[in-house]
């Protein structure tokens, strides 16, 4: 198995990731050492790269993770999940469960068991690890196959999709989910919070 990627955050500097296999920017492969710095700022003009841009502006890189807020649980028939706010950056792809939830719990048929899958599909393109899901009863799931290992948004977050290691976990957070900031803006620094939709021009 490959070694996890390591993740550090450079105290006022770029992002450092090592072990990295693959990764994607906006969409599209990128060629990549095993290590890689990634601009954590947001206004290097060599983007996702970083520039040195950082050491010209009163940028606050230090890592303050935010207060963690309380996780809220949902208990299906067949499926439970499980919601961190502190981890989530507002994607919004989670929309479909309230639908989903509701026809879980009131069918106890084949229509209520494919909500329960419908639900884990749904719960894992959450690109952040907010949202996580365990099975209460033997369900087939069929999940979506995963992207690059780091997939780098254009005007948004770093996605890490493989094992990686050396930030802190938010509370229940997998250690194969996260989405990191590189925008400059986050206050859950070294995680994205979805302030890059504030910044205008940002790459």
């Amino acid at each position: 198995m490959p070694d996890p990627i390591l993740v550090t955050p450079i105290d006022g500097g770029p992002l450092k990731l090592d072990n990295v296999r693959d990764a994607h920017f906006c969409g599209a492969p990128i060629d990549v050492e095993s290590t890689v710095w990634l601009c954590r700022c947001g206004n290097s003009a060599n983007a996702p790269f970083c520039d040195g841009s950082h050491r010209k502006s009163d940028w606050e890189g230090a890592c303050t993770p935010a207060p963690q807020k309380a996780i809220v649980a949902w208990e299906g028939q067949r499926i439970r999940t499980r919601f961190n706010p502190t981890a989530c950056m507002h994607v919004f792809l989670c929309k479909p469960l309230k639908e989903l939830r509701a026809l879980e719990l009131e069918d106890d048929g084949e229509a209520g068991a494919e909500a329960a899958r419908e639900i884990a599909r749904v719960v894992s393109t959450c690109p952040s690890g907010a949202l996580t899901y365990t099975l209460k009863t033997e369900v087939d799931v069929s999940l979506p196959e995963r992207g690059p290992s780091i997939d780098i948004i254009e005007g948004g977050e770093v996605r890490i999709q493989a094992p990686f290691s050396g930030v802190p976990l938010m509370d229940g957070q997998p250690a194969d989910t996260a989405t990191l900031c590189r925008c400059g803006l986050s206050k859950n620094k070294p995680y994205c919070d979805g302030r890059h939709k504030g910044r205008k021009g940002f790459r």
